[in-house]
């Protein structure tokens, strides 16, 4: 019996030293090296905080009066009102035209050459490509060949702005007036009774309202745990991460593609938590971020995209699907709305990361009112 309590305990250090420590990092970058795919920062384990300058953006984006003006040219680039948005705020306002006039048709490359310039640039994809690497003109595909000052300054000013522009182009998952019964930040738990950082907001809505997706992407996870109940994580790409936590049924599976505002789940009651709600959590490069700005951020788009009395278009060139409406939702009292679709706000186009849902809070937990508005949101993984 002590060799299989000795087996087991090997195998647990094992596995936190694999997820939680630097040198587990550099096993699964070496691992991502062999399977030539992006690698991780070894020491994000350690680090929950998004980074200061990622954080200053949020909040300039946050306080702008609007998203930028639609322009159907620059849209059709890849220059969407949102990607402008978080250029202005990440890099200042004079950027935009800078970037546009170094490549008018690809962000992504326009942004790495007003990082480190086009020299060492094109030192790091001839590289990569004399190594094999495919599609080596993405920076995922050639950072490895960067020296570690470029490394730096390319995830500053290309990773970090186009995860920002992925962000704010997501919407809210449910009723843009639903309450919003615990926000973001610590707060002692109200299962556990310890102080733990909420790493998304709950919102009180009765079991069976329609959950929608807050932008396009893959779905990382649908699945059901002790903690979150049935959950489900959409990664929209550019490391930007959307979950939805304690759900009554799931309505999508691990793999499949998902377009803004498609039905995924159905709220519940499942997991750690002490009464219905849904945990909508956002996490950006593996870090849980306040979905709370990113909604006002979309809610004034909403406003500013229709006339008064009409409804509202998306604030892009991207087309918008019209998310299914919500079946009435089960256990609800009666008298109760029925909850409608998430408002749909246009989207970037991105590519992935990974995290894990939040801890679970409940309609019970202190209130706290938000203004009626549809918002933004977006990733993690669930966790607690």
């Amino acid at each position: 019996m002590k060799g299989w309590a000795d087996l087991l305990l090997c195998t647990a250090v094992l596995c936190a030293a694999w997820v939680r420590t630097p040198v587990g990092a550099i096993a699964r970058n070496g691992v991502a090296w062999v399977r030539d795919t992006p690698t991780e920062d070894v020491l994000a384990s350690f680090r929950t905080a998004v980074p200061e300058r990622l954080e200053r953006s949020i909040a300039t984006a946050a306080a702008a009066p609007e998203l930028a003006t639609p322009d159907p040219l620059l849209d059709r680039g890849g220059w969407t009102p949102a990607l402008r948005t978080a250029v202005g705020a990440h890099l200042g306002t004079d950027a935009v035209a800078t970037l546009i006039a170094l490549d008018a048709h690809d962000p992504g490359a326009a942004l790495e050459l007003h990082a480190i310039g086009a020299e060492a640039r094109g030192r790091a994809i001839r590289r990569a490509r004399s190594a094999g690497v495919s599609d080596a003109e993405r920076l995922s595909s050639h950072a490895r060949y960067l020296s570690a000052d470029e490394a730096r300054r390319a995830e500053e000013e290309v990773t970090q702005v186009l995860s920002l522009a992925t962000a704010l182009d997501l919407a809210w998952p449910v009723d843009p007036e639903a309450r919003v019964s615990s926000a973001f930040g610590y707060r002692t738990h109200p299962t556990l009774g310890t102080r733990k950082l909420h790493e998304g907001v709950d919102i009180a809505v009765p079991i069976g309202t329609s959950v929608h997706a807050a932008g396009a992407g893959r779905v990382a996870r649908a699945r059901e745990d002790r903690v979150n109940g049935k959950h489900v994580i959409i990664d929209h790409g550019h490391r930007v991460r959307s979950a939805y936590c304690h759900g009554d049924a799931l309505h999508v599976a691990k793999g499949g593609r998902v377009g803004r505002g498609e039905h995924v789940m159905d709220s519940g009651n499942t997991g750690r938590s002490s009464g219905p709600h849904l945990h909508f959590g956002l996490r950006i490069g593996g870090r849980p971020v306040d979905p709370g700005p990113f909604r006002e951020i979309a809610a004034r788009a909403v406003v500013t995209a229709a006339p008064a009395g009409q409804s509202s278009t998306p604030h892009s060139g991207a087309e918008t699907r019209a998310p299914t409406p919500a079946a009435p939702p089960r256990g609800a009292t009666q008298g109760a709305a029925n909850v409608p679709p998430a408002v749909p706000i246009a989207v970037p186009t991105g590519a992935p990361e990974t995290p894990a849902p939040s801890a679970v809070s409940t309609p019970d937990t202190p209130r706290i009112e938000v203004s009626p508005v549809a918002g933004a949101p977006a990733a993690p993984d669930p966790a607690g």
